[in-house]
């Protein structure tokens, strides 16, 4: 296996990974949010307020955004091999993956992308993680790209929901 495979691998599992949360995140928020509110700490509360009446299209819209922001860094990373663009953007996205099941456990019920994230995600990290570790050398200056390119991507995710909620109230 090589980099331009874990990279065709990464965007097909994040489509499937991203379709599951599109699916049933609307649905989720009236169902099961009203349930499980009173176990989530207060000041997270406050900020899933605006969160959870999210429809699907804005969910939708907000994943599109990221997408074609990532689509374009692993264009570069693999013309250019640029793979700290790769490493940024695989490290954002570990961190939102392996919350899901925390989340779900701290909740005891399924929330949006949990099976996606223990059956097709996790176990491509451990593959991923394996590959870099074995394969590919990894150094500072890599590790430092990959942090600024983790930084501009949390600000192009907050941008996201930012533009999805605008685009909401005027639908």
């Amino acid at each position: 296996m090589d980099v331009n495979t874990l990279i065709l691998t990464f965007l097909v599992i994040f489509m499937l990974h991203n379709l599951e949360e599109i699916i049933m995140v609307e649905r989720w928020g009236k169902v099961n949010y009203p349930q499980v509110k009173d176990k989530i700490p207060f000041f997270i509360q406050k900020e899933l307020e605006s969160f959870i009446h999210v429809t699907a299209a804005q969910f939708a819209l907000i994943v599109f955004i990221i997408s074609v922001f990532s689509s374009i860094l692993l264009l570069v990373a693999v013309i250019g091999d640029y793979m700290f663009l790769f490493l940024g953007i695989a490290m954002v996205f570990a961190i939102n993956i392996f919350s899901h099941p925390i989340q779900s456990l701290l909740l005891r019920t399924y929330t949006p992308g949990v099976f996606t994230s223990i059956f097709l995600v996790i176990p491509y990290y451990i593959i991923l993680i394996n590959y870099f570790r074995v394969e590919y050398f990894v150094d500072m200056k890599m590790v430092f790209g990959a942090l600024v390119v983790a930084a501009v991507f949390i600000l192009v995710l907050i941008l996201s929901h930012m533009i999805g909620e605008k685009v909401a109230k005027k639908l």
